[in-house]
């Protein structure tokens, strides 16, 4: 059940319950169960309304419907109403009698409405709220011409859910516009398919007109659905391969004694089991599945190419220290240091994206990579510089700005281990990451020896600082700074935004 189309206003709804006996609070609950699906199947917003006082009933819970656009574009939750505002609603409430009118309800467009209530009553018949019924004319007058045999099956499920007894409600996924509904009598018989319906069953080769016809004639796997729904009295929700094609099934069991029609009321009376029939609703999503296969192949192939590429810069890394070993001057091996460490830190991106399920990156988890990788070759084991983790907030981005943000933290530490520490054996570098809601924060901080007297970062041309530039200038759209800390020390604080304005987050 998707509760995206669900609002409930939960203090009322905790202060109705309190009022109540624990009988009637599960009968409401069970109510409540099941509006997602009465709204989904009457196509229309269905609301639980309860007494909050001795002339006044407050709106607790609102189902809008995913097969079609609510009649509401902001949810009345919470709203209260007097006995005079709302006086046929409030004869309901007293006489505990279904009730159906027109009258126009939504100020800014005004259109007709049906307007159902069905009251919901204790084992005493005494109403514990109402489940109220909005409908606008399109579709009112659509079920108008729909066949008497599926206008009744709807009133007994919808008198159903205001007595509590729809069972399992929350197992059958979302019904929305593209979804096929049939309705079953107590025979077991085909006796109305809509349109979407009649589509699904001509992909699978039964071109005839099904009404009429018995489930055990139609080898679609229906008859096995129901059946269960009938035996268990508790909705069924199944997904199968029917004929090459994937079906998503869901059987709603209609209790009671059936209409009988015809024949029936002489032949079949004495023997009527105990049901009034069944709703199925129906989906073809053989499209869907297929695409989401192509998805995942697709994903496992791109998975594979980034664990292929971290493995080829792995070995570049072991080569180029091989080479550094070899170097004949240390600036030779400095430079080759600083390449190895960079060409790492691409190394953790394509890590990242081997292992996650797309192609957004957690800025933390690529930033935790390259503090684990880095003292290797960048610290040495001589010299005890700590690289700290202090503060990180789940940062996901794209992978194209991931990939710059962790290049830019790389560039700052191995700016702070060259600069900040000259000839001392013991320091601390700190990485923070802050998430601000549209926009990331990134300080590395460090306690050496601090800036310069005559540093500017406008004149500076070393080609870590080049490089940070360029990333946070032009691939992160973002601003840089460096400064001194009062405690000793440098702290270089980047700011960007996760998306660029007018583009793609």
């Amino acid at each position: 059940m998707n509760l995206s189309y669900l609002y409930i206003d939960e203090k009322m709804w905790g202060e109705r319950l309190h009022r109540l006996e624990p009988e009637q609070g599960e009968l409401l609950g069970r109510v409540r169960a099941a509006l997602s699906l009465a709204a989904d199947v009457s196509r229309s917003d269905v609301f639980l309304q309860v007494p909050v006082g001795d002339d006044c009933f407050g709106v607790v819970i609102h189902a809008q419907p995913h097969s079609m656009a609510s009649l509401y574009p902001e949810t009345p939750i919470g709203r209260c109403y007097t006995a005079t505002e709302r006086p046929w609603l409030w004869s309901t409430m007293v006489s505990g009698l279904r009730r159906v009118r027109t009258e126009p309800e939504v100020p800014e467009q005004r259109p007709e409405m049906s307007q159902e209530v069905w009251p919901v009553l204790d084992a005493d018949r005494q109403t514990l709220g109402a489940l109220v019924v909005y409908t606008n004319v399109i579709e009112r007058e659509r079920h108008r011409r729909r066949e008497a045999s599926f206008k009744r099956a709807l009133n007994r499920f919808l008198q159903m859910v205001a007595a509590g007894q729809l069972n399992g409600a929350e197992v059958v996924p979302p019904f929305d516009e593209q979804d096929g509904i049939i309705f079953v009598d107590y025979m077991a018989r085909y006796r109305y398919l809509s349109g979407q319906a009649n589509n699904v069953y001509r992909r699978l080769g039964y071109l005839d007109d099904l009404r009429g016809r018995t489930l055990d004639e139609v080898a679609a796997g229906d008859l096995e659905l129901v059946q269960r729904a009938w035996d268990e009295a508790r909705c069924q929700y199944a997904e199968e391969t029917v004929r090459g094609r994937i079906l998503q099934r869901s059987a709603v069991p209609l209790l009671g004694k059936p209409d009988l029609e015809g024949w029936d009321r002489l032949w079949a009376a004495p023997r009527v089991p105990g049901r009034y029939g069944a709703m199925v609703l129906i989906k073809d999503v053989t499209e869907e599945r297929e695409k989401e296969l192509k998805l995942k192949v697709k994903a496992v192939m791109i998975k594979e190419v980034h664990h292929r590429v971290k493995n080829n810069l792995q070995m570049l890394v072991s080569i180029m220290r091989m080479q550094a070993r070899r170097a004949a001057t240390e600036e030779a091996k400095q430079l080759l240091y600083e390449s190895i460490n960079r060409i790492l830190s691409m190394s953790a991106i394509h890590e990242s994206l081997s292992e996650g399920e797309d192609q957004v990156l957690n800025l933390r988890d690529v930033t935790a990579r390259l503090l684990r990788e880095l003292p290797q070759s960048a610290v040495g084991p001589t010299r005890d510089i700590r690289l700290v983790l202090e503060h990180a907030d789940d940062v996901l981005l794209p992978t194209a700005k991931a990939t710059a943000g962790a290049l830019v933290v790389n560039e700052l530490l191995l700016n702070a281990l060259e600069h900040g520490f000259p000839g001392k054996i013991g320091g601390r570098v700190g990485v923070s990451i802050f998430d601000h809601g549209s926009s990331v924060e990134l300080r590395v901080a460090d306690n050496g020896r601090g800036l310069p007297a005559d540093f500017s970062l406008e004149t500076e041309s070393s080609l870590g600082f080049d490089i940070i530039r360029t990333l946070v200038h032009d691939n992160l759209k973002g601003q840089f700074d460096i400064q001194r800390r009062p405690e000793g020390g440098t702290e270089a604080i980047v700011c960007f935004p996760k998306g660029v304005p007018g583009g793609p987050v």
